[in-house]
């Protein structure tokens, strides 16, 4: 449920950013991963979402200094 509500947030102007820099910061890596996933999901999604999808992923890229690759298949 948590993910979810995560996602939810994420995709207004403004809170994918809170979102991602609290998400640095979890000891939990498989939800960190998973929340990850849901955002981007919502981003893909949500034709009304702030940001693109690919500007939702190089976001996180950016702020988790890899390239996270979510994959829908």
């Amino acid at each position: 449920m948590i993910i979810h509500v995560i996602g939810q947030i994420s995709y207004k102007e403004g809170c994918m950013e809170k979102v991602v820099l609290e998400l640095i910061k979890w000891e939990n890596k498989e939800m960190v991963k998973n929340s990850l996933e849901e955002i981007i999901k919502v981003h893909k999604r949500y034709n009304f979402a702030y940001k693109s999808e690919k500007e939702a992923k190089n976001y996180i890229n950016s702020k988790f200094g890899f390239n996270f690759i979510y994959c829908d298949d």
